[in-house]
């Protein structure tokens, strides 16, 4: 879970690149988060265990400084399926937490991830190519003001798809340390 002055400041970083009209589907505000682990859809015995394996994975973990530096895509901005915000200090820090949770839950039968950790704050979704090619332009222009803030535990969340986007739910926050 992102502080509340980050996800305005992403929220303004938004509103400047919706002027590319592109189709995207952009992230809400209050959804904005950096993903560590999903879990996809579980028992309410599993996210018990889940909140569980998370608590213990922080536990030699200690608070540290995370900054967002500049907007970004998945696969890249010319074929842009994922915009992002990328991590840059902290981005170290973040792999060993995310690496320490994966762990963990794998000793609890959650099913580990086969791709790599790659750090990001996901803004939006592209649906169509429609604007891309202005949105990239935009994005090059635009400067980007790092954001920096400090991580001090981690927020375990439900989420569940509505029609009109996904709606998100804080079933723990688990302290770093």
């Amino acid at each position: 879970e992102l502080p509340d002055t980050i996800k305005t400041q992403v929220e303004q970083l938004e509103s400047r690149l919706i002027k590319a009209r592109a189709d995207i589907k952009w992230v809400k505000p209050q959804n904005i988060h950096i993903t560590l682990k999903f879990l996809g859809e579980i028992t309410t015995e599993r996210v018990e265990a889940a909140c569980t394996g998370v608590r213990k994975a922080l536990q030699t973990i200690g608070p540290f400084q995370l900054s967002l530096s500049r907007v970004g895509a998945f696969p890249n901005l010319d074929r842009a399926r994922v915009l992002w915000v990328d991590v840059e200090k902290g981005r170290d820090e973040l792999i060993n937490l995310q690496h320490q949770i994966e762990d963990i839950l794998f000793t609890r039968n959650f099913v580990r991830e086969p791709r790599p950790f790659l750090p990001h704050l996901a803004i939006g979704r592209v649906r169509s190519p429609k604007g891309l090619g202005t949105l990239t332009d935009l994005v090059k222009q635009t400067p980007f003001q790092t954001l920096d803030f400090r991580v001090d535990r981690v927020a375990v969340i439900k989420s569940y798809l509505e029609s009109s986007g996904s709606i998100y739910t804080v079933l723990e926050h688990a302290p770093l340390g």
